[in-house]
C-alpha cells in the first residue's frame, strides 16, 4: 500500500529528469508529505494540443501534468470517490469498474522521491519508516506505475485525477514492513506503460507487477519521524533519518 510519499522536486526539475515535451502550466512544488486528494505530479503520453501539433506533431507526446491522487472514473457522480481510489490493486484492476476503462488506455508513471510505510510495535505504537532509493542520494527517483482518468463535474469543470497500482510485497524486510508495495518502474519503461496505442489487459499489469520485484532490492528503508502522520507537517526535516526502535 501507499498512502502517504515524497516528491522532492519541482515541475521544472521533473521535466528535465524524464525529457518531458510539454509541462503543464499548473506548476508542482516539492512536498515531502503528500496524502491522498491533494495534487501530484503524473507523467502520461497524450496528443498535443490541437494548437501546438505543428510543433510536437499529430502523436502522443510525453506530458508532465498536476493530478488529483485518488481516481475518479468518467461515470461518478460526484469526486468524492477519490478518497478511496488513491491506490489499485494490480491483481484487479483491469476488471473493476473503477479502474477497468483507465488500464486500457490512459496509464500514468508517478516520480516520486521515496514513500512511507508505518509499523506497529510490540507496545501498540505506529512506527512510520522512509522507503527510498538506497544509491543517488537526495537526486534519486522512483516511478510507481499508475492510471489516470479525466472527470467532468456539472460545471462543465475538468478534473484529472490518479491512482497509484499496489501489488503483493516479497517476502523478507518489504512484508515486513507492510504486506502491500507501489509497482515500481523504471524511466525507461515510461514508453511502454504509457503507450495510448497499446491496449492496457490484466496481463500488461501482471506482467509490470513481476517486473517491479527486481527493483525492490534497490530500496532502502528508515525510521523517521511520527510527525509525518500529520497531514499539515510538509518539511524536508521529515525524511531526516532517526533511532530504529526496532
Amino acid at each position: 500500500m501507499c498512502g502517504r510519499f515524497v516528491v522532492a522536486k519541482a515541475s521544472s526539475d521533473l521535466a528535465v529528469e524524464f525529457d518531458i515535451d510539454r509541462v503543464s502550466d499548473t506548476e508542482f512544488t516539492p512536498s515531502y508529505n503528500i496524502a491522498p486528494t491533494t495534487s501530484v505530479p503524473v507523467i502520461v503520453q497524450a496528443p498535443a494540443p490541437a494548437e501546438e501539433v505543428d510543433t510536437y506533431g499529430p502523436g502522443p507526446i510525453r506530458r508532465l501534468e498536476v493530478a488529483k491522487w485518488g481516481l475518479v472514473p468518467g461515470w461518478a457522480r460526484d469526486a468524492s470517490v477519490a478518497s478511496r481510489a488513491f491506490n489499485a490493486r494490480s491483481e484487479t484492476a483491469a476488471v473493476k469498474p473503477t479502474f477497468r476503462a483507465a488500464v486500457k488506455r490512459r496509464r500514468a508513471v508517478i516520480p516520486a522521491s521515496g514513500y512511507y510505510e508505518w509499523q506497529t510495535g510490540a507496545d501498540g505504537t505506529k512506527q512510520p519508516y522512509y522507503v527510498h532509493p538506497a544509491e543517488g542520494g537526495a537526486d534519486a527517483s522512483l516511478c510507481f506505475a499508475g492510471l489516470y482518468e479525466w472527470w467532468q463535474n456539472p460545471e462543465g469543470e475538468w478534473l484529472l485525477s490518479t491512482t497509484i497500482l499496489t501489488r503483493e510485497a516479497p517476502a523478507g524486510r518489504m512484508r515486513e514492513l507492510h504486506h502491500r508495495i507501489p509497482v515500481f518502474c523504471t524511466a525507461a519503461d515510461i514508453d511502454e506503460w504509457c503507450d495510448p496505442a497499446l491496449a492496457g489487459s490484466a496481463e500488461l499489469v501482471a506482467d509490470f507487477a513481476e517486473r517491479s520485484l527486481a527493483l525492490t532490492d534497490s530500496l532502502a528503508l528508515r525510521a523517521v519521524d511520527r510527525r509525518v502522520g500529520n497531514v499539515r507537517e510538509r518539511g524536508p526535516e521529515l525524511i531526516a533519518p532517526m533511532a530504529d526502535p526496532a
